[in-house]
C-alpha cells in the first residue's frame, strides 16, 4: 500500500493505492491537486478566483478553460438547487466565517449587504473570449463547495490513466473509491469527529457528506453554523444537520449536498431521485432517512 498525504483545499488530503509500486507514481497527482488549489483558492490573492473578485463591477477577467468549466458547473447546480448552492455567496461565507471565528453575531446591516451581493445571475461567462465577470462591486466568488469534489474526480481520472485499479481518495470527507468494495464510515453528527453512526460498502463510487455540525458557535443559547442559506443570508434552518450523497461524480455530490442542506429533506429526496443518487439524511432531532437504493448496503452502529 502507498499513501500520499498533503494539505490543500483547507484540509488534509490522502490518496491511497493498493499493491507495491514506486511511491513517486503519486507525485504528479499531488502536483495537479496543488495546481487546482492555487487556481481556485479564495484566500490567495493570486488565484484566478481572487482576480475575478478584485475586478468585480470593473471589468471581465481572462481565465483558464478549467475555471470557465467549473464556473459553468456552478451555474448549473445553482439552478438545480434553487439558488441554495451559489458560488457568488463569497462575501456572505466570509462574513459568517469571521463570525464563527470570533463567536460574534454579524450585524443585520452586514447580513443584508452580503445577501444583496449574492446573485448567480450576475456572474457572466464569455466562453468565446475565455473571461469571467461579476457585474457588481462587492460580489465575491467562493468555490469551496465545489473544488474538493472536482479535484477528487481529476485525481481519480489520473489514477485510471496510470492503470491503477484499486485506490481511495479522501479529500476532507469527499471520498472516491476505486476497485473492490471498501467500507466507509458515516460521521455521527452528534458525536466528536471520527465517530461513525453507520458504514457503507462502496465500489467505484464517490460519497460526500455536508453537515452543519462541523463549525459553529453559540449566541444567547442558539447555535449558529457555517452552512449559510444564500436566500436568507443566515445559517440554514431546513431541519437537516447532515446530508450524505453517493454517486459517480464527486463534484456533483459536493454541490448538491450543500444545496440540499439548505433545501431540506423533501426537496433533497427529489433532487437525489432526479440525479439517480443514493442519500442519507439526518435531521436536527436525530432521525435518519435512507433512500431505497441503499437498502442492504448500509449497516448502522449500535
Amino acid at each position: 500500500m502507498i499513501q500520499k498525504l498533503f494539505p490543500a483545499f483547507g484540509t488534509i488530503n490522502s490518496i491511497t493505492i493498493s499493491g507495491e509500486r514506486d511511491p513517486s507514481i503519486l507525485d504528479p497527482i499531488k502536483e495537479r491537486m496543488m495546481e487546482i488549489h492555487n487556481r481556485f483558492s479564495f484566500f490567495s490573492p493570486e488565484s484566478e478566483i481572487s482576480r475575478i473578485n478584485q475586478q468585480a463591477g470593473i471589468q471581465p477577467v481572462p481565465v483558464s478553460r478549467e475555471t470557465l468549466y467549473l464556473l459553468s458547473l456552478a451555474q448549473k447546480y445553482a439552478k438545480e438547487t434553487k439558488g441554495t448552492f451559489d458560488v457568488t455567496a463569497g462575501a456572505m461565507s466570509e462574513l459568517w466565517r469571521n463570525a464563527i471565528r470570533s463567536a460574534k453575531l454579524p450585524s443585520q446591516a452586514d447580513i443584508a449587504y452580503t445577501r444583496a451581493h449574492c446573485n448567480i445571475e450576475k456572474l457572466e461567462l464569455d466562453k468565446d473570449h475565455s473571461t469571467a465577470f461579476l457585474r457588481e462591486q462587492g460580489m465575491k466568488l467562493d468555490l469551496g463547495g465545489l473544488v474538493k469534489g472536482y479535484a477528487a474526480d481529476v485525481a481519480r481520472s489520473m489514477l485510471k490513466a496510470q492503470n491503477i485499479q484499486e485506490a481511495q481518495i479522501n479529500f476532507g470527507g469527499t471520498i472516491a473509491v476505486m476497485g473492490k468494495g471498501q467500507k466507509i464510515g458515516i460521521q455521527n453528527p452528534f458525536q466528536k469527529t471520527g465517530t461513525s453512526m453507520a458504514s457503507i460498502l462502496l465500489k467505484n463510487k464517490a460519497i460526500v457528506t455536508s453537515g452543519s455540525y462541523e463549525r459553529c458557535f453559540f449566541h444567547q443559547g442558539r447555535r449558529f453554523h457555517h452552512i449559510i442559506d444564500p436566500r436568507t443570508g443566515k445559517p440554514s434552518s431546513s431541519g437537516l444537520i447532515s446530508v450524505s450523497l453517493i454517486g459517480d461524480q464527486a463534484v456533483e455530490l459536493d454541490a448538491l449536498a450543500t444545496g440540499i442542506c439548505c433545501l431540506g429533506r423533501e426537496e433533497g429526496l427529489s433532487i437525489a431521485g432526479r440525479y439517480g443518487l443514493s442519500a442519507i439524511f439526518v435531521t436536527d432531532n436525530g432521525s435518519v432517512q435512507v433512500t431505497e437504493n441503499l437498502q442492504g448496503q448500509i449497516s448502522f452502529d449500535a
